[in-house]
């Protein structure tokens, strides 16, 4: 058995509350292919989609009115709770269950756990109240990368690459040329960068109505292993807190399947609340701005991935958030492979030696 390659003890967001209902849905996260699915009072459930007879997916069965989930390769038949309740045709009833994944869904969106279920801690997740407050709208949706993960943990704490990679939206050279301020809580690394007296950017006065100058506030927090959220304030300069144009945006940096991701988004405001064009005009850009990472990341992962070694990184002050959140991924993956290998080299000690 190999070790895991990524975290599997930390949260991840697996899908959007709208994605998920009585149609068997695949997505792989963390390199294990899930199951998601509702149960008939709407609960939603993920089980690992491989059938325990001869792993055949179970998103290519079905699901009956009560829940019961077939295999439709060879009839296995599973309650609610990933029992085999039987095989359909048959009269054994065999001794096979599921693996359930610990799951949370709170303000449209699931999260799921997929590594040891007793280490599941709801309270680990970050407050994202704001996606389902009255006095805040919001668009969201999902985005394949087909880099690693923690390319785009790097990418999302160091947004000085908006002031080359999207000068034409969000980015302009104010960003590179602003410090910004670190912060390590636990796992958590946070970011911030304060903005004042700037040129705005195309996108804020298009979506703001404001003019030069403005002072632009971009307050980062990354929740190991996969969750960022970034926190926007704009105002015309000068103009104190709490007035303003506030907007958050909620990235899930979801591991899928070898060197691929599943990048979740969700973008929020305050203002204008009900304004459906502005809407989707933000939409748009929120799209158009994913894509350039996309590009990039996807160009990054292959020089990554055929890099022989040998030459080392260079890193300057505006890595340092993307330093320490690679440092807070590294360590908890280190630990679960450590902790992984322990498990297996205990399994391999004879029992006669293990009882000593």
């Amino acid at each position: 058995m190999t070790l895991t390659q990524h975290v599997r003890n930390g949260w991840y967001l697996g899908a959007w509350s709208d994605e998920i209902g009585r149609t068997l849905k695949q997505r792989w996260i963390t390199d294990i292919p899930v199951c998601f699915y509702r149960l008939p009072d709407q609960t939603v459930t993920a089980v690992e989609d491989r059938c325990p007879h001869r792993k055949y997916p179970l998103s290519l069965g079905h699901l009956d009115g009560d829940g019961t989930l077939q295999c439709d390769y060879h009839g296995y038949r599973f309650d609610g709770q990933g029992v085999c309740v039987g095989v359909a045709e048959q009269a054994e009833r065999p001794k096979a269950a599921l693996r359930r994944f610990p799951l949370v869904e709170r303000e449209g969106a699931i999260w799921i756990w997929p590594g040891d279920p007793d280490l599941a801690d709801e309270s680990l997740l970050p407050d994202t109240s704001w996606l389902t407050d009255p006095d805040w709208t919001h668009v969201h949706g999902v985005v394949p990368l087909k880099a690693r993960h923690m390319l785009l943990v790097e990418n999302l704490l160091d947004l000085t690459h908006e002031t080359f990679l999207h000068p034409t939206s969000i980015g302009n050279a104010a960003v590179a040329a602003t410090p910004i301020d670190v912060t390590v809580d636990g796992d958590r690394v946070g970011f911030s960068r304060r903005m004042v007296g700037i040129e705005a950017p195309p996108f804020y006065e298009k979506s703001c109505g404001l003019t030069s100058p403005v002072d632009r506030w971009q307050d980062g927090d990354f929740y190991p292993p996969g969750i960022f959220i970034l926190n926007i304030r704009v105002a015309a300069t000068g103009t104190e807190e709490p007035e303003g144009f506030h907007m958050k945006v909620l990235y899930g940096l979801t591991p899928a399947r070898g060197n691929e991701t599943h990048d979740f988004y969700a973008l929020g405001r305050d203002y204008l609340v009900d304004d459906q064009e502005l809407t989707k005009f933000q939409h748009e850009q929120q799209l158009a701005v994913m894509q350039e990472d996309v590009d990039a990341l996807e160009a990054q992962e292959v020089m990554y991935a055929t890099d022989p070694g040998g030459n080392a990184e260079s890193s300057i002050k505006s890595d340092l958030a993307a330093l320490r959140g690679r440092r807070a991924v590294a360590k908890m993956l280190a630990r679960e492979q450590r902790e992984q290998g322990e498990q297996q080299q205990g399994a391999r000690i004879p029992r006669s030696r293990a009882s000593v």
